[in-house]
């Protein structure tokens, strides 16, 4: 059987879809043999190759409420960002502790996008901690991730579906999830700044994601419909459900391609 590989994008709360796509490759009896993750898909994907449950990874989503929310990002001072992500950090540290990404038995990379050079960057070793930090340093919201000599921000900023990401790692089969948010789903009752520029960044994220595909080309393409009722930080609904029934409806065409 050939090397089943996961891409996972950003995309913020939608994330959670990716442990619905991740629960029914498990249920399916079919072995993850790699992860890449950007943003969101490198927490999950994370979390996940170190050994964590999926029920506890959606749990701690589902438990962390706007009470949480809130805590995770508190302002820091001097402002080079909303939050420092401290919070974030000791919540991600007390579930995965020291585990350094060479050290995981499933294969893994983080995507970061570096401030200075704005290429994207599969981080592969050192403490997964920093990894997952560096790869979700929403800017503006967090500040930036220093790592061996470089400045990190979220990896969606420059590379939000890390295809070929996961083929460095071995992936022979490689199904990409995309959770982006379309920008045509965007109601934009009132324009003011920060609507403009918060539409702006999903046009740009999601025109990216889309020339990955259509250049990298997975084999297999996984976008959940949100349609019914997006994912909320602070209200997960259905999303993990959604993306398990996206992954069902792919799982003969996986099934094809990786006994091919």
């Amino acid at each position: 059987m050939k090397r089943l590989g996961l891409a996972l994008s950003a995309g913020g709360p939608r994330g959670i879809a990716h442990v619905g796509v991740i629960q029914a490759l498990v249920d399916a009896g079919l072995p993850i043999s790699a992860i890449a993750g950007t943003s969101v898909g490198a927490y999950v994907g994370g979390l996940f190759a170190a050994g964590i449950p999926l029920p506890e990874i959606a749990r701690f989503w589902q438990e962390m409420g706007f009470t949480q929310a809130a805590r995770f990002l508190l302002p820091t001072f001097p402002w080079r960002g909303w939050s420092s992500g401290g919070e974030l950090r000791r919540a991600l540290q007390a579930m995965i502790g020291d585990r350094r990404i060479e050290e995981l038995s499933l294969p893994f990379v983080a995507v970061a996008a570096d401030l200075h050079s704005g290429q994207p960057v599969a981080i592969d070793r050192g403490p997964l901690v920093d990894a997952i930090q560096a790869s979700i340093s929403v800017p503006g919201l967090f500040v930036p991730v220093e790592l061996d000599g470089r400045t990190f921000i979220d990896g969606g900023v420059a590379h939000p579906l890390p295809v070929d990401a996961v083929r460095t790692l071995g992936a022979e089969v490689v199904v990409a999830v995309d959770v982006l948010v379309p920008p045509e789903e965007k109601r934009l009752a009132r324009i003011n700044v920060f609507t403009v520029l918060f539409q702006m960044a999903t046009i740009f994220q999601k025109r990216i994601a889309h020339l990955e595909a259509e250049v990298l080309r997975p084999e297999v393409l996984i976008v959940p419909d949100f349609t019914e009722r997006a994912p909320t930080y602070v209200d997960v609904g259905a999303g993990a459900e959604i993306g398990y029934r996206a992954a069902q409806a792919a799982l003969p065409q996986i099934r094809t391609l990786l006994s091919a």
